[in-house]
Protein backbone atom coordinates (compact mmCIF):
# COMPACT_ATOMS: atom_id res chain seq x y z
CA UNK A 1 0.00 0.00 0.00
CA UNK A 2 2.96 2.04 0.84
CA UNK A 3 4.59 1.52 -2.49
CA UNK A 4 1.30 2.39 -4.44
CA UNK A 5 0.82 5.64 -2.23
CA UNK A 6 4.04 6.49 -3.10
CA UNK A 7 3.99 5.81 -6.91
CA UNK A 8 1.01 8.27 -6.75
CA UNK A 9 2.53 10.75 -5.32
CA UNK A 10 5.40 11.09 -7.32
CA UNK A 11 2.95 10.53 -10.38
CA UNK A 12 0.91 13.76 -9.12
CA UNK A 13 3.82 15.84 -8.44
CA UNK A 14 5.42 15.01 -11.57
CA UNK A 15 1.91 15.62 -13.47
CA UNK A 16 2.10 19.07 -11.85
CA UNK A 17 5.91 19.97 -12.35
CA UNK A 18 4.90 19.34 -15.97
CA UNK A 19 1.41 20.90 -16.40
CA UNK A 20 3.44 24.27 -14.26
CA UNK A 21 5.89 23.84 -16.60
CA UNK A 22 3.69 24.23 -19.44
CA UNK A 23 2.00 26.69 -18.36
CA UNK A 24 4.89 29.20 -17.90
CA UNK A 25 6.07 28.65 -21.31
CA UNK A 26 2.92 29.03 -22.64
CA UNK A 27 3.07 32.43 -20.85
CA UNK A 28 6.58 33.12 -21.77
CA UNK A 29 5.62 32.07 -25.76
CA UNK A 30 2.05 33.26 -26.48
CA UNK A 31 1.06 35.45 -24.11
CA UNK A 32 1.67 39.63 -24.58
CA UNK A 33 4.20 41.38 -22.64
CA UNK A 34 3.67 43.96 -20.17
CA UNK A 35 4.87 46.51 -20.51
CA UNK A 36 4.93 45.64 -24.50
CA UNK A 37 8.42 45.61 -25.79
CA UNK A 38 6.89 45.67 -29.42
CA UNK A 39 5.47 48.99 -28.64
CA UNK A 40 5.72 51.12 -31.55
CA UNK A 41 8.61 53.64 -30.35
CA UNK A 42 11.39 51.42 -30.49
CA UNK A 43 15.12 52.57 -29.31
CA UNK A 44 17.84 51.99 -32.88
CA UNK A 45 19.40 50.04 -30.36
CA UNK A 46 16.78 47.86 -30.82
CA UNK A 47 17.66 46.76 -34.52
CA UNK A 48 21.26 44.87 -34.34
CA UNK A 49 24.11 45.53 -35.91
CA UNK A 50 25.79 49.44 -36.20
CA UNK A 51 25.08 49.53 -40.24
CA UNK A 52 21.25 48.35 -39.68
CA UNK A 53 20.73 50.54 -36.93
CA UNK A 54 21.70 53.91 -38.37
CA UNK A 55 19.91 53.00 -41.70
CA UNK A 56 16.63 51.71 -39.36
CA UNK A 57 17.06 55.19 -38.14
CA UNK A 58 17.21 57.36 -41.17
CA UNK A 59 14.26 54.91 -42.61
CA UNK A 60 12.18 55.72 -39.47
CA UNK A 61 12.97 59.53 -39.86
CA UNK A 62 12.36 59.41 -43.49
CA UNK A 63 8.97 57.21 -42.97
CA UNK A 64 7.56 60.01 -40.88
CA UNK A 65 8.46 63.32 -42.50
CA UNK A 66 6.36 61.73 -45.12
CA UNK A 67 3.32 61.03 -42.75
CA UNK A 68 1.28 58.57 -43.14
CA UNK A 69 -2.43 57.71 -42.80
CA UNK A 70 -3.53 56.06 -39.18
CA UNK A 71 -5.55 53.26 -40.15
CA UNK A 72 -7.78 49.78 -38.76
CA UNK A 73 -9.75 47.22 -39.21
CA UNK A 74 -12.04 45.06 -36.58
CA UNK A 75 -10.47 41.08 -36.33
CA UNK A 76 -12.69 38.15 -36.14
CA UNK A 77 -12.43 38.07 -32.72
CA UNK A 78 -13.68 41.75 -32.21
CA UNK A 79 -9.84 43.32 -31.77
CA UNK A 80 -9.33 46.28 -33.29
CA UNK A 81 -6.01 45.98 -35.13
CA UNK A 82 -3.94 49.37 -36.29
CA UNK A 83 -1.66 50.13 -39.16
CA UNK A 84 -0.96 53.08 -41.18
CA UNK A 85 -1.07 53.43 -45.10
CA UNK A 86 1.61 55.40 -47.05
CA UNK A 87 0.64 56.57 -50.92
CA UNK A 88 3.58 55.73 -53.26
CA UNK A 89 4.65 59.20 -55.86
CA UNK A 90 2.73 59.97 -58.22
CA UNK A 91 -0.53 57.30 -59.06
CA UNK A 92 0.79 54.20 -58.04
CA UNK A 93 -1.41 51.07 -59.18
CA UNK A 94 -0.06 48.68 -57.01
CA UNK A 95 0.08 48.36 -53.14
CA UNK A 96 2.20 46.23 -51.04
CA UNK A 97 1.21 44.91 -47.44
CA UNK A 98 4.18 44.18 -45.21
CA UNK A 99 3.70 41.82 -42.32
CA UNK A 100 6.13 41.93 -39.30
CA UNK A 101 7.46 38.49 -37.29
CA UNK A 102 7.18 37.48 -33.58
CA UNK A 103 7.55 39.88 -31.02
CA UNK A 104 8.62 42.75 -33.48
CA UNK A 105 6.24 45.95 -34.87
CA UNK A 106 5.93 47.21 -37.96
CA UNK A 107 8.15 50.15 -38.04
CA UNK A 108 11.07 48.07 -36.37
CA UNK A 109 10.80 45.22 -39.29
CA UNK A 110 10.03 47.08 -41.93
CA UNK A 111 10.81 50.75 -41.75
CA UNK A 112 13.59 50.60 -44.10
CA UNK A 113 11.76 47.93 -46.47
CA UNK A 114 9.18 50.06 -46.53
CA UNK A 115 11.12 53.08 -47.30
CA UNK A 116 12.35 50.95 -50.49
CA UNK A 117 8.78 50.44 -51.63
CA UNK A 118 7.94 53.95 -51.41
CA UNK A 119 10.87 55.10 -53.77
CA UNK A 120 9.79 52.68 -56.22
CA UNK A 121 6.51 53.70 -56.60
CA UNK A 122 4.21 51.54 -54.60
CA UNK A 123 1.83 51.84 -51.47
CA UNK A 124 2.59 50.57 -48.63
CA UNK A 125 0.51 49.31 -45.74
CA UNK A 126 2.25 48.20 -42.75
CA UNK A 127 0.22 47.06 -39.86
CA UNK A 128 1.11 45.56 -36.06
CA UNK A 129 0.33 41.94 -35.51
CA UNK A 130 -2.64 40.85 -33.01
CA UNK A 131 -0.99 41.58 -29.32
CA UNK A 132 1.99 43.13 -31.01
CA UNK A 133 2.52 47.05 -30.88
CA UNK A 134 -0.34 49.46 -31.49
CA UNK A 135 -2.84 46.70 -32.30
CA UNK A 136 -5.29 44.73 -29.79
CA UNK A 137 -5.08 41.53 -28.45
CA UNK A 138 -3.50 39.23 -25.87
CA UNK A 139 -2.33 36.26 -27.54
CA UNK A 140 0.45 35.86 -30.53
CA UNK A 141 -1.33 33.90 -33.48
CA UNK A 142 1.55 32.50 -34.95
CA UNK A 143 0.10 32.50 -38.20
CA UNK A 144 -3.00 30.46 -37.10
CA UNK A 145 -4.80 33.53 -36.18
CA UNK A 146 -3.04 36.33 -38.22
CA UNK A 147 -3.90 34.62 -41.49
CA UNK A 148 -7.87 35.80 -41.09
CA UNK A 149 -6.18 39.31 -40.04
CA UNK A 150 -3.94 39.32 -43.23
CA UNK A 151 -7.67 38.28 -44.86
CA UNK A 152 -8.80 41.41 -43.69
CA UNK A 153 -6.94 43.69 -44.11
CA UNK A 154 -6.67 42.84 -47.92
CA UNK A 155 -10.30 42.88 -48.14
CA UNK A 156 -9.83 46.66 -46.43
CA UNK A 157 -6.99 47.35 -49.17
CA UNK A 158 -8.85 46.11 -52.13
CA UNK A 159 -12.40 47.52 -50.93
CA UNK A 160 -10.51 50.97 -50.61
CA UNK A 161 -9.39 51.16 -54.53
CA UNK A 162 -12.60 49.48 -55.22
CA UNK A 163 -10.81 46.26 -57.04
CA UNK A 164 -8.61 48.30 -59.32
CA UNK A 165 -5.00 47.60 -57.11
CA UNK A 166 -2.85 45.43 -57.58
CA UNK A 167 -2.06 44.01 -53.97
CA UNK A 168 1.43 41.89 -53.09
CA UNK A 169 1.83 40.20 -49.68
CA UNK A 170 5.37 40.36 -47.91
CA UNK A 171 6.25 38.59 -44.37
CA UNK A 172 8.93 38.02 -42.62
CA UNK A 173 9.27 35.32 -40.46
CA UNK A 174 6.07 35.00 -38.41
CA UNK A 175 4.70 36.89 -40.75
CA UNK A 176 5.64 35.25 -43.70
CA UNK A 177 3.90 31.95 -42.60
CA UNK A 178 0.72 34.46 -41.94
CA UNK A 179 0.76 35.16 -45.39
CA UNK A 180 1.08 31.86 -46.93
CA UNK A 181 -1.64 30.42 -44.31
CA UNK A 182 -3.67 33.07 -46.10
CA UNK A 183 -3.06 32.06 -49.55
CA UNK A 184 -5.51 29.29 -49.81
CA UNK A 185 -8.50 32.00 -48.36
CA UNK A 186 -10.87 33.67 -50.86
CA UNK A 187 -8.41 36.65 -51.55
CA UNK A 188 -9.74 39.01 -53.97
CA UNK A 189 -8.23 39.08 -57.58
CA UNK A 190 -6.55 41.86 -56.81
CA UNK A 191 -3.72 40.05 -55.16
CA UNK A 192 -1.10 38.80 -57.10
CA UNK A 193 1.55 37.55 -55.61
CA UNK A 194 3.33 36.59 -52.29
CA UNK A 195 7.15 37.24 -50.79
CA UNK A 196 8.06 35.23 -48.14
CA UNK A 197 11.13 35.60 -46.20
CA UNK A 198 12.23 32.91 -43.97
CA UNK A 199 8.89 31.46 -42.86
CA UNK A 200 8.59 28.77 -40.87
CA UNK A 201 5.96 25.59 -42.15
CA UNK A 202 4.19 25.25 -38.31
CA UNK A 203 4.64 26.60 -35.17
CA UNK A 204 4.71 22.70 -34.36
CA UNK A 205 7.68 21.93 -36.37
CA UNK A 206 9.22 25.46 -35.23
CA UNK A 207 8.83 24.66 -31.58
CA UNK A 208 10.28 21.10 -32.34
CA UNK A 209 13.52 22.69 -33.77
CA UNK A 210 13.96 25.29 -31.22
CA UNK A 211 13.65 22.90 -28.78
CA UNK A 212 16.10 20.61 -30.05
CA UNK A 213 18.63 23.53 -30.94
CA UNK A 214 18.99 24.39 -27.42
CA UNK A 215 19.60 21.11 -26.22
CA UNK A 216 16.01 19.88 -25.00
CA UNK A 217 14.45 17.84 -27.76
CA UNK A 218 14.07 14.86 -25.75
CA UNK A 219 11.32 17.08 -24.35
CA UNK A 220 9.85 18.31 -27.04
CA UNK A 221 6.93 15.60 -27.22
CA UNK A 222 5.50 15.88 -23.97
CA UNK A 223 6.29 20.05 -23.19
CA UNK A 224 4.57 21.01 -27.04
CA UNK A 225 1.51 18.54 -25.95
CA UNK A 226 0.66 20.12 -22.60
CA UNK A 227 1.69 23.84 -24.14
CA UNK A 228 -0.70 23.19 -26.87
CA UNK A 229 -3.33 22.46 -24.56
CA UNK A 230 -3.14 26.33 -23.45
CA UNK A 231 -2.57 27.47 -26.24
CA UNK A 232 -6.02 26.09 -27.65
CA UNK A 233 -8.02 26.32 -24.74
CA UNK A 234 -6.79 29.96 -23.73
CA UNK A 235 -5.93 31.39 -27.25
CA UNK A 236 -8.32 29.70 -29.46
CA UNK A 237 -5.93 27.00 -31.96
CA UNK A 238 -3.66 24.33 -31.67
CA UNK A 239 0.28 24.41 -32.96
CA UNK A 240 -0.91 21.98 -35.38
CA UNK A 241 -4.16 23.28 -36.91
CA UNK A 242 -1.66 24.80 -40.34
CA UNK A 243 0.88 24.32 -42.25
CA UNK A 244 2.04 27.02 -44.53
CA UNK A 245 3.49 24.32 -46.68
CA UNK A 246 -0.12 22.77 -47.30
CA UNK A 247 -1.87 26.57 -47.35
CA UNK A 248 0.64 27.37 -50.40
CA UNK A 249 -0.55 24.12 -52.11
CA UNK A 250 -3.80 24.92 -52.65
CA UNK A 251 -3.06 27.89 -53.94
CA UNK A 252 -2.38 29.69 -57.22
CA UNK A 253 -0.73 32.59 -56.25
CA UNK A 254 2.81 33.34 -57.29
CA UNK A 255 5.42 33.15 -54.32
CA UNK A 256 8.89 33.85 -53.89
CA UNK A 257 11.01 32.28 -51.14
CA UNK A 258 13.64 33.88 -49.55
CA UNK A 259 15.73 32.31 -46.86
CA UNK A 260 19.15 33.02 -45.57
CA UNK A 261 21.66 29.93 -45.73
CA UNK A 262 22.61 30.26 -42.19
CA UNK A 263 19.15 30.53 -40.90
CA UNK A 264 19.38 28.39 -37.78
CA UNK A 265 16.29 29.60 -36.32
CA UNK A 266 14.12 29.05 -38.97
CA UNK A 267 15.79 25.96 -40.78
CA UNK A 268 16.55 26.60 -44.00
CA UNK A 269 14.82 23.24 -45.22
CA UNK A 270 11.73 24.57 -44.04
CA UNK A 271 11.80 27.01 -46.76
CA UNK A 272 13.24 24.28 -49.34
CA UNK A 273 9.55 22.54 -48.11
CA UNK A 274 7.19 25.84 -49.00
CA UNK A 275 9.12 26.37 -51.80
CA UNK A 276 8.17 22.36 -53.21
CA UNK A 277 4.88 22.42 -51.49
CA UNK A 278 3.88 25.78 -53.79
CA UNK A 279 1.12 24.85 -56.61
CA UNK A 280 1.64 28.09 -58.38
CA UNK A 281 4.47 29.83 -60.11
CA UNK A 282 7.14 29.92 -57.69
CA UNK A 283 11.15 30.99 -57.30
CA UNK A 284 13.49 30.19 -54.19
CA UNK A 285 16.51 32.38 -53.39
CA UNK A 286 18.85 31.23 -50.66
CA UNK A 287 20.71 33.72 -49.52
CA UNK A 288 24.44 33.48 -48.98
CA UNK A 289 25.82 33.55 -45.66
CA UNK A 290 22.47 34.66 -44.29
CA UNK A 291 20.96 34.22 -40.90
CA UNK A 292 17.25 34.46 -39.36
CA UNK A 293 15.69 37.70 -41.04
CA UNK A 294 19.40 38.78 -42.39
CA UNK A 295 18.60 38.39 -46.40
CA UNK A 296 17.81 42.26 -46.77
CA UNK A 297 20.66 43.72 -44.92
CA UNK A 298 23.05 41.29 -46.08
CA UNK A 299 22.25 41.42 -50.00
CA UNK A 300 20.43 44.83 -50.33
CA UNK A 301 20.55 45.70 -53.73
CA UNK A 302 19.95 42.21 -54.86
CA UNK A 303 16.71 41.43 -52.53
CA UNK A 304 15.28 44.82 -54.18
CA UNK A 305 16.28 43.60 -57.51
CA UNK A 306 15.12 39.87 -56.65
CA UNK A 307 11.49 41.15 -55.52
CA UNK A 308 11.22 44.10 -57.94
CA UNK A 309 11.34 41.51 -60.94
CA UNK A 310 8.59 39.11 -59.15
CA UNK A 311 6.37 41.33 -59.07
CA UNK A 312 6.94 42.65 -61.98
CA UNK A 313 6.71 38.80 -63.40
CA UNK A 314 3.71 38.46 -61.54
CA UNK A 315 1.92 41.62 -63.24
CA UNK A 316 3.19 40.41 -67.07
CA UNK A 317 2.13 36.89 -66.37
CA UNK A 318 -1.81 38.96 -65.53
CA UNK A 319 -1.71 40.74 -68.22
CA UNK A 320 -0.79 37.92 -70.65
CA UNK A 321 -3.62 35.32 -69.18
CA UNK A 322 -6.25 38.55 -69.23
CA UNK A 323 -5.01 39.16 -73.48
Amino acid sequence: MKKKNLAAGILLAGTAAALTGAGAVFHNIIVRKRPDPTDLIVSPDAVNGEGRKKLWTESNRWLNERGSEKVSIQSFDGLTLRGEFFEGEGEPDSTVFLVHGYRCNRRREYAVIARFYLEAGYNVLLADDRAHGESDGRYIGFGILDREDCYRWVRFLDERFHGKQKIFLHGISMGAAAVLMASNLCLPMSVRGIVEDCGFTSPEEEFRHVLKQSGKGFLSRPLIFLTNLFCRACAGYGFSDLSSADCIAESRLPVLVIHGEKDDFVPTVMGRKIYQAAAGEKEIWITKGAGHAESYYLHKEEYEQKVLGFFHRCIEADAYAED
